[in-house]
């Protein structure tokens, strides 16, 4: 049992470092590596061990999700394995959703002399992603609730 886990966690993050190598290559991979992402005039410079960290919790995520699916959440390593890359993910949408509000909370203001009045514009497709993501993070929630009760049933069953 444990060395079939084992198999799949290994094969899981072979998986990803393929992948991984594949997008950012071997320079990419480097400490100092930073991606640059332009938003109308303001630059944002991350760095790739953020965006590495991302793509490998969401990639446990996805493959545990679908393995606690079909075991009916009766194995308890993979549900381990899926609560805890839920809580990262869950942790990676709050700190996206508060960069996502921070840029919508600047906004742009302009003064239009014929009606003499200055007109500010915030920017609707802001508030859009945070509130998408703000969904998201609540459907992640409730998976994670989800999965925790399932697992306490079926460990309680056990015994």
């Amino acid at each position: 049992m444990y060395k079939r886990e084992i198999y799949w966690i290994l094969g899981t993050l072979g998986s990803v470092l393929i992948l991984i190598y594949s997008i950012f290559g071997v320079d990419g991979l480097q400490n100092e590596a930073v991606t640059t992402i332009n938003s109308y005039d303001t630059y944002y410079v991350i760095a790739n061990i953020y965006l590495i960290c991302a793509l490998v919790t969401f990639i446990f995520f996805v493959v545990y999700l679908i393995r606690m699916l079909l075991n009916n959440f009766k194995n308890a390593t993979v549900n381990s394995i899926f609560m805890i890359s839920d809580i990262v993910l869950i942790i990676i949408f709050t700190f996206l959703i508060s960069w996502v509000n921070s840029i919508s909370s600047i906004s742009t203001t302009s003064y239009s002399p014929s009606a003499g009045a200055i007109d500010e514009n915030t920017g609707n497709l802001w508030h859009t992603v945070e509130y998408s993501l703000i969904s998201t993070q609540l459907i992640l929630i409730i998976l994670l609730a989800v999965s925790g009760v399932k697992t306490g049933l079926h460990r309680k069953q056990k015994e």
